[in-house]
């Protein structure tokens, strides 16, 4: 393996590496601005910098016969820069942690490939493209980690800006306001039919027409509602009154608690499926955390990959179809309240990340697992069967076609 001393100096390496990228610099940051998580410190320029730098390394180890060409590299180059240049880079630098240092230029160089596929520039087979991108990427991803240290990047005002500003944080400013000092609810209810019209009108919601809906009928402002009696922003102890809780002074403050409580309010409205609040099980809820730490990775889903992601992970042989237009359902809710991109490939705003992480990582677990019940039946078949309106007879036959499952 080479050793600092055999590796030319750093700027005579970016100097190489920077003529291979010459007339893709400029495109390439403008996908990283679009696409990816981008430190702001390091930025765009950060990113190609270093990867002119690795590239220049591969150059030099591995020499082209004619003139560099970087839109296209074979598995056995990604090899040698992963098991030969960026250690060499790392010694080179003088990183207290190499280790880091090498994922950092692996993850630069997976965000290089990507772009090159999505923006047609690869040149290579699609057959190596998938290999180097199996190289570049880690064995396994732990969401919860990549979510956390997603957060980490995200200032308090950057997060205010967008938190305080959010659907859900509106909707429960709303409910506070209407309640004031305290309301009476009907027997069994968490608000009557008059309160949910005063709240929808509050917020310029249309109620619609005929009779005032119900809050049956509002599963957004439902959700948001239990989600406030779990955080002590409404007190509703006693069955047939609803009143502010102990938190309802101070949670819009500028501070770490109020901030922290904030996060719950909006991760869970982010990741509860509201159909399911009273039970069952969704497929949305359970894939919604894997598609959202890829989007905070700088890796976002499309519309195919989504379909891949719901094929692969939840194992639902012939309803398919209908679980991938569960979660793009989902996704689409999500679009319309501000929290997610209106089209594929689904970005987050850089200010929600902090509440995506706290709502994931209040799960317990991590995501994408438990999609089976104890018998080895999947948990989403009821639901998805009963979407397709199948009948006992036909869920049976799905049954053996699932072998039993």
């Amino acid at each position: 393996m080479p050793t600092r001393d055999d590796m030319p100096p750093l700027e005579e390496l970016r100097e190489a590496g920077e003529r291979a990228l010459r007339d893709l610099r400029r495109p390439l940051e403008q996908w990283l601005h679009q696409h990816a998580g981008l430190d702001e410190e390091i930025g765009a320029d950060g990113v190609v910098d270093a990867l002119a730098v690795s590239l220049g390394g591969l150059l030099v180890l591995r020499p082209p016969a004619g003139a560099p060409v970087a839109t296209r590299f074979t598995p056995e180059e990604v090899e040698v820069l992963t098991g030969r240049v960026l250690p060499a880079l790392a010694e080179q630098v003088g990183a207290d942690e190499p280790e880091e240092v090498e994922e950092d230029f692996r993850a630069v160089w997976y965000q290089f490939l990507s772009f090159l596929a999505a923006t047609g520039r690869w040149n290579g087979t699609p057959g190596h493209l998938e290999t180097c991108l199996a190289l570049l990427g880690a064995a396994e991803t732990d969401l919860l980690e990549v979510l956390a240290q997603a957060a980490q990047d995200v200032g308090p005002e950057e997060e205010d800006a967008a938190v305080l500003a959010s659907f859900p944080v509106r909707v429960a400013s709303a409910v506070l306001a209407h309640v004031g000092g305290g309301i009476a609810v009907p027997d069994d209810e968490e608000l009557s039919a008059a309160d949910v019209a005063a709240v929808l009108s509050a917020l310029d919601h249309p109620a619609g027409e005929g009779d005032a809906p119900g809050l049956e009928d509002v599963p957004w402002l439902r959700q948001v509602l239990l989600a406030m009696l779990d955080l002590d922003l409404l007190d509703g102890e006693d069955e047939t009154a609803l009143a502010p809780g102990e938190e309802a002074a101070t949670w819009l403050d500028a501070e770490p608690e109020a901030r922290e409580l904030r996060r719950e309010l909006v991760g869970r409205f982010v990741l509860d499926d509201p159909a399911t609040l009273d039970g069952g099980f969704s497929v949305a809820e359970a894939l919604l955390p894997t598609v959202l730490a890829a989007a905070v990775a700088g890796q976002p889903l499309d519309e195919a990959e989504l379909a891949d992601l719901v094929e692969e992970v939840a194992d639902l042989g012939p309803a398919v179809a209908a679980a991938v237009e569960e979660v793009r359902e989902r996704l689409a809710d999500l679009a319309a309240f501000g929290v997610v991109s209106p089209t594929s490939p689904w970005t987050v705003a850089r200010g929600y990340w902090p509440a995506v992480a706290a709502g994931v990582a209040a799960e317990g677990e991590e995501p994408g697992g438990g999609l089976f019940g104890e018998e080895g039946e999947p948990l989403w078949f009821d639901s998805v069967a009963d979407t397709l309106g199948l009948g006992d007879a036909q869920k049976q036959q799905i049954r053996d076609i699932l072998g039993g499952r």
